[in-house]
Order: structure tokens, then sequence, then C-alpha cells
């Protein structure tokens, strides 16, 4: 099995990731915003392939350079 399937970040890692502050990683959670995470010992933990399930719906195209790229095709 893939390993990296069943590793889980810690709202500090997951901070360090994205180059946010763990107050912001916690409020989004308590909000019902960003990837999926569960509770280990009390502590909230991302799977991170939720995490990464997350940032690639996140992804940001912009239509200028799509419709740039359409026309160099």
């Amino acid at each position: 099995m893939d390993s990296q399937m069943h590793t889980l970040l810690s709202q500090q890692e997951l901070a360090k990731r994205w180059g946010r502050s763990e107050a912001s990683i916690s409020l989004a959670s308590a909000v019902g915003a960003g990837p999926r995470y569960v509770k280990v010992d009390g502590a909230i933990k991302y799977p991170v392939e939720d995490i990464q399930r997350y940032e690639r719906a996140c992804l940001f195209f912009d239509p200028a350079e799509v419709a740039f790229q359409q026309l160099a095709a």
C-alpha cells in the first residue's frame, strides 16, 4: 500500500505547507472550509490524500491564459 495514502498532517504541518498561520487553518476547520480531517486523540489531523484533493479542487485557471493557449494551438 502507498504509505502517503495513510499519512496524516497536523494543523501545524498543514499551516507550514500552505504558508498560513495555524489560527487560519484552525478557523477554516471550525467553519467547515478546507480539507476533511479526523480527530486522533483529540488532535485534528488531515489525511494527505484529502489535502491533495482539496488543493486540486482549488486550482485557479486564468481565463485569459486558457484563451491564449487555445489560440496558440
